[in-house]
């Protein structure tokens, strides 16, 4: 699925690489935090050695930075994200995920911002297009 990036887009995504050193596969921006999606494999090296690489991302950028793993798979993509994931229903587009209420308020983050963010890249992604979030 093609994505096309904004210019802030593409300025955030070439700091993160310069910083870590690692080529993300995706960013999303929102006013408090910036989401970068890279392969499972290069998630130690993205936020590097006592997470200093996403303490100066923050630094610089003056938002939170959250590191996401890709997957090849809806369920392993949603696993990487939400560990604290109790179950999981996926039927025609719809995925529906089950946490525990103290999880709630992390997986939906400020301002609903992490679910957006997941859900803009279960949509982009694997065409997801609906998440629950139970």
């Amino acid at each position: 699925m093609d994505v096309k990036l904004s210019t802030e887009n593409i300025r955030a995504m070439t700091l993160f690489e310069k910083i870590t050193k690692v080529h993300p596969k995706d960013c999303l921006i929102t006013e408090n935090a910036l989401y970068f999606l890279v392969n499972a494999e290069s998630m130690g090296m993205a936020i590097g050695k006592n997470g200093t690489n996403i303490k100066e991302l923050r630094r610089i950028s003056d938002k939170h930075v959250k590191i996401f793993a890709y997957a090849d798979t809806v369920e392993e993509f949603l696993r990487n994200i939400i560990p604290a994931i109790k179950s999981m229903e996926i039927s025609e587009g719809t995925v529906t995920v089950t946490v525990s209420q103290q999880d709630k308020v992390t997986v939906i983050g400020k301002n609903g911002d992490n679910i957006n963010a997941i859900r803009t890249l279960l949509k982009r992604y694997f065409g997801v297009q609906t998440f629950k979030l139970r």
